[in-house]
């Protein structure tokens, strides 16, 4: 008899948008993919002898709260004219709603989990950065009684150890780590993981990272980007083309969604951060009752703690930069001067090589001097945390996710790194019908006296990855 985990993450169930010119297709009903994932989960059941303790962990990310823009009709609450276009606030009633949405759409996945429970199975669900909304007890409620109804209906029942939710992570002596990661994204972590919420006019909202105010206040508005993928990292020529296929000649709009939406973003991350600093919470108090959850000396806990990213809202030069703030304004200044050296009565030599020569060289030695942290870093980052973690903990596997890079790396002797990649659609390049081959991860962990077996591993479903002839076109590429 033995131990075996299912760790799967960044799923990012969301409500389903289908639109015929690809606006968000992210978010269509192509990529649904809750028959594979009951697939999956029956074969980790069948595959087990009946000694064996399963359980399935769900590493963060399994609901994107920050995609729902949908709202109700006859809401019970007021609704903002900002939340009919870009979603509802990450208030604890609100989040409930958005929940009951998203689950609505997906009964698929909820009668996969209700049939691996009823089986005397484990749920594990750590929180991650898209839904820390989980952390609102009426959130919960929203999953567990869906749950529960979904195992009625099938005809089975489970006690309420069945599901355990986790703010942090998930940990047990000898065999595994998991954590959902975004605390090592200065882009995404939260200033006070364990007390995620701040106060405004009497109502407790999530205190959301940049990462998620992103998503929610701009990619939302900047539909033909995919979120879950790094294909909205361009240069500028090849935003200038994207927006010449995408917007010239249509009535959607991208430089006004971009250029307010990052007003919107920074404004809420300034009001945020101050919140926080004048009402911190006890974290002392945090730290105590994690140690009485997971069993660990109060001090391995701090410990941990303390390996987390400072996020960016410490750094308003940095929100500037990432969008793209900073290079707007250094080209309405460059606009103006070159204004200015066409007025004034200086060699008409003069008036065209400054604009054309300095102006370039000088931008390109500013974005040489200041280029710092990118949302790629974490990647490098995270084999460190790793270590470091297993110096804390006797463990064998640390698993991660939020990067949506699947890997399996050695860290030391007998010691694995897992990332679990993700779940959400990441499309081929240049073709938003196409999933890129290897996605829906999953890490199935074997525990028999000590020795882990580990797989890392892709549950794609071969009719919506491309062919050999196209993934060797891809690879050339």
């Amino acid at each position: 008899m033995g131990n075996q985990y299912l760790v799967i993450s960044d799923l990012h169930l969301c409500d389903i948008e289908d639109h015929p010119d690809g606006w968000k297709a992210h978010k269509s009903s192509r990529f649904v993919f809750d028959q594979e994932f009951g697939d999956m989960l029956r074969h980790f059941v069948a595959q087990a002898s009946q000694a064996d303790r399963l359980t399935l962990i769900m590493n963060g990310d399994t609901i994107d709260f920050d995609m729902v823009t949908v709202v109700p009709e006859k809401p019970a609450w007021p609704v903002s004219f900002s939340e009919r276009r870009r979603g509802l606030d990450a208030t604890e009633e609100k989040s409930a709603w958005k929940l009951e949405r998203v689950l609505s759409d997906h009964p698929g996945f909820m009668n996969s989990l209700a049939e691996f429970i009823s089986g005397g199975h484990q749920l594990i669900v750590i929180m991650g950065n898209h839904d820390r909304e989980f952390h609102f007890p009426a959130v919960q409620k929203v999953f567990l009684d869906a749950l529960k109804k979904r195992t009625t209906k099938i005809g089975g029942s489970h006690g309420d150890a069945a599901v355990r939710f986790e703010p942090w992570f998930f940990q047990v002596p000898g065999e595994i780590y998991v954590e959902h990661g975004q605390q090592y994204d200065h882009y995404s972590a939260f200033r006070y993981l364990t007390s995620p919420t701040v106060e405004k006019k009497g109502k407790e909202f999530i205190a959301l990272p940049m990462g998620n105010l992103s998503n929610r206040y701009l990619m939302s508005r900047m539909g033909f980007f995919n979120p879950y993928s790094s294909d909205y990292i361009l240069n500028v020529f090849s935003y200038f083309f994207h927006w010449l296929k995408k917007y010239a000649f249509t009535r959607r709009n991208l430089l006004l969604n971009w250029f307010w939406g990052s007003l919107v973003v920074m404004g809420k991350l300034l009001k945020i951060k101050k919140r926080l600093l004048s009402n911190p919470p006890d974290l002392d108090a945090a730290f105590a009752q994690i140690s009485e959850r997971q069993a660990l000396g109060l001090d391995t806990v701090k410990a941990i703690y303390g390996l987390q990213k400072v996020p960016i809202t410490s750094r308003f030069y940095r929100i500037m930069r990432e969008f793209w703030i900073d290079r707007a304004l250094i080209a309405l200044i460059m606009t103006g001067l070159t204004i200015t050296l066409a007025l004034v009565s200086i060699p008409l030599w003069i008036k065209l090589m400054v604009p054309l020569s300095s102006f370039p060289l000088l931008f390109f030695i500013y974005e040489w001097a200041v280029k710092g942290e990118t949302i790629f870093t974490i990647e490098k980052h995270l084999p460190v945390v790793a270590r470091r973690i297993s110096k804390l903990l006797d463990v064998r596997v640390v698993a991660f996710g939020h990067t949506h890079e699947p890997r399996l790396l050695p860290i030391s002797k007998n010691i694995s790194l897992v990332n679990t990649g993700t779940w959400a659609p990441i499309m081929k390049k240049f073709d938003a019908k196409t999933l890129r081959p290897g996605m829906r991860n999953y890490l199935h962990l074997a525990f028999d006296n000590e020795q882990p077996i580990i797989r890392l591993d892709s549950w794609m479903p071969a009719n919506l990855v491309p062919d050999r002839s196209s993934s060797e076109k891809m690879a050339r590429e």
